[in-house]
């Protein structure tokens, strides 16, 4: 019992020593209009436009467009929002069925770097939620709920979401 203590103890200190102390330092950051020297082309992410194809190993997504929604008798957007829907097409080429959700997969990011998440209230075309089989397509609308001023809207779509990668399509705001 004593030797199980002492290489606990032992494990913990070695764990401890590895979490060091910092100092915290100024970044400069250049001002609007000046280039960075920091990043590359080659390690900037791409950004695609609505209507064209992404592909994502054997999934195909297509942004074909953007529309507000308004509010129904029930139910509408808080005030100073609009409800926001993007019209998606998800193409499964491989040959194993593909699970997408709307929840995990999509995001909506503004010019200030504000999210927003999937938003259910208004009345879509279709949905991407569910499975698609081999050599079939999914299209629906997922809606965001966001203000109405919000402008560089770039729809982030994360295609698998217990893996890495993220699709950023701009939209028209």
């Amino acid at each position: 019992m004593k030797i199980v203590r002492v290489t606990i103890l032992l494990s913990l200190c070695i764990f401890l020593s590895g979490c060091g102390t910092t100092t915290p330092e100024k970044v400069e950051i250049p001002n609007a209009g000046q280039e960075s020297t920091e990043t590359t082309p080659e390690h900037q992410t791409k950004v695609f436009d609505i209507g064209e194809t992404i592909k994502s190993n054997d999934i195909y997504f297509t942004v074909n467009g953007v529309r507000e929604v308004p509010g129904g008798q029930f139910m509408s957007p808080d005030d100073g929002n609009i409800w926001y829907a993007v019209d998606v097409t998800i193409e499964n080429k491989g040959k194993e069925s593909f699970n997408s959700s709307s929840l995990l997969m999509f995001s909506l990011i503004d010019s200030e770097a504000y999210s927003y998440n999937v938003t259910f209230g208004p009345d879509l075309n279709g949905s991407v939620d569910g499975e698609i089989a081999p050599g079939r397509k999914l299209r629906g609308e997922v809606a965001f709920e966001i203000p109405k001023g919000s402008t560089g809207l770039e729809l982030e779509i994360k295609p698998f979401i217990w893996g890495n990668g993220l699709i950023i399509v701009k939209l028209d705001r």
